[in-house]
């Protein structure tokens, strides 16, 4: 056992040092800094749209901090290609297409899917797409809400690296296959936004929880060990989720790893979050072609996207379905809350919060974020610009 984990054991620091950005600030510095490590201007600007926005709305394990994991996936494995070929139309219908991402920047490629389906759903009503050898795409509602600014109901989910295990087995099979959909609304209503992993908690919240990390302990039944014990404690859990992928070597047996949603038993509804996650499976490997998660260890190369976009006139009188839609949302608001400084929220109220905050007061990110960003700064020259991005958070 290293220092470290003595230390995490104890209840380690009571407080992990934050950093405090204007949104454009970030923006700014994290899109040179794509381009500094070699993306062109139209994918550095489509990935750091989303990483930026992922970190406005506290969403970190899908923000900036990805930059430097997108470097390595470029250098060490060779998956991320940013020399790919357009991402190319393989089979289409009216209301339909399967698209080739040929191993691109995954962002470029979903904006282009997403693009399309917009376009086909106006034109049409509604437009369902697949897409195959693609990368990863951030957070998913961030593609959900590209069709809703559009009017449109929008619905994506992706397969992901290899890293949920099925129900009644501890063989990391499953990725942990998300699952968003954004509705819009009218008057002042927000739009309804439901993204959410279709596991116990998403890997990256895992790896990069600042919580779990001081305390060393991960709550029962999120990660599970090859015989199927579960994990509590956080440096061997970091070590069961990444045990044995590599891109040499697929698969590696016996791995564990993250429980479904409803934990690792039947009694829990554990086989619910399975099914879930086996649904994800199908839309995006299946009606793609393409590959599903349990072939996709450690980066991304070979993931598949699933997209939807439904026009509210294929409903009736768009005014009044968006009218309905409003007023069944704010029924559900008047839910007494158990607790009144804690009321009901609807799903996407707490990133819509956490956003008009970033805005107005800045995005805090924390010294670890901050600390892998300043290495890749200093690497393409961007130190003295990047330093002057960032101050304290008091």
């Amino acid at each position: 056992m290293s220092d470290k984990e003595r230390q995490y054991r104890k209840g380690g620091p009571t407080q992990m040092k934050e950093y405090v950005a204007k949104y454009e600030d970030l923006y700014k510095i994290v899109k040179e800094m794509f381009i500094g490590i070699g993306y062109s201007d139209k994918q550095a600007t489509a990935v750091t749209n989303s990483l930026v926005e992922a970190d406005a709305r506290h969403i970190h394990s899908h923000g900036t901090v990805m930059l430097p994991t997108y470097l390595g996936y470029i250098e060490t494995t060779g998956c991320l290609k940013l020399d790919a070929p357009d991402p190319t139309v393989v089979h289409e219908t009216p209301v339909s297409f399967v698209m080739d991402g040929h191993s691109g920047v995954g962002y470029v490629i979903a904006e282009t899917a997403v693009k399309k389906c917009i376009k086909k759903a106006k034109e049409s009503g509604i437009c369902v797409a697949a897409v195959r050898y693609a990368n990863h795409y951030g957070y998913a509602g961030h593609w959900s809400e590209m069709m809703a600014d559009e009017g449109l109901i929008g619905i994506t989910s992706t397969n992901t690296i290899r890293a949920v295990c099925p129900t009644r087995s501890a063989e990391r099979f499953l990725g942990t296959n998300p699952i968003a959909v954004a509705i819009p609304t009218v008057g002042d209503e927000p739009r309804f936004l439901l993204d959410m992993a279709t596991c116990v908690m998403a890997y990256g919240k895992i790896c990069r929880s600042k919580v779990f990390a001081e305390s060393g302990v991960l709550p029962d039944d999120i990660v599970v060990r090859p015989d199927g014990t579960t994990v509590t404690d956080f440096p061997e859990a970091i070590e069961v989720v990444a045990h044995g992928d590599t891109p040499d070597k697929i698969p590696v047996e016996p791995t564990g790893g993250i429980a479904p949603l409803g934990g690792t038993t039947e009694l829990r509804s554990g086989y619910k979050g399975y099914g879930l996650a086996m649904l994800v499976e199908l839309l995006t490997g299946g009606f793609s072609g393409g590959i599903p998660s349990k072939f996709i260890p450690y980066a991304g190369e070979g993931v598949c996207f699933f997209f939807m976009a439904i026009a509210p006139t294929v409903f009736g009188d768009p005014k009044a379905v968006l009218e309905h839609l409003k007023y069944i949302i704010e029924e559900y608001r008047k839910a007494q809350p158990i607790s009144e400084d804690m009321p009901v929220l609807m799903p996407g109220d707490k990133e819509r919060h956490y956003r008009e905050e970033a805005l107005k007061n800045g995005i805090v990110l924390s010294d670890d974020i901050v600390g892998k960003l300043r290495a890749v700064a200093q690497r393409v020259g961007k130190e003295t610009e990047f330093e002057k991005v960032f101050t304290v958070k008091e």
